[in-house]
């Protein structure tokens, strides 16, 4: 009877502990599937688009908006340093 529920808790905190991990691990579910969509060009982005599973979509489309801002962003800095050189020589 003690042996049972000694195992029991032991069964326990191993899955707790195994649930933990896999919870936190980076890149969980995702290991070894699919290219690295940060190396992957714009237009490699949407090719197969049809193929792909709605979270597919989400995330391609998620790294598509974060270089979009980036790239307006230096757009914008660019603005910026030319408007201040303007107004520095008056």
């Amino acid at each position: 009877m003690m042996i049972n529920s000694i195992l029991s808790l032991v069964l326990a905190c191993c899955l707790l502990v195994l649930g933990g991990y896999l919870a936190v691990r980076p890149g969980a579910g995702q290991q070894g599937y699919g290219p690295d969509l940060d190396t992957v060009d714009d237009d490699g982005l949407f090719d197969g688009w049809d193929g792909f599973t709605s979270g597919e979509r989400r995330k391609r489309l998620a790294v598509y908006q974060r270089r979009v801002r980036a790239r307006i962003a230096e757009q914008e800095r660019e603005w910026l340093r030319v408007r201040l050189r303007e107004c520095a020589k008056g």
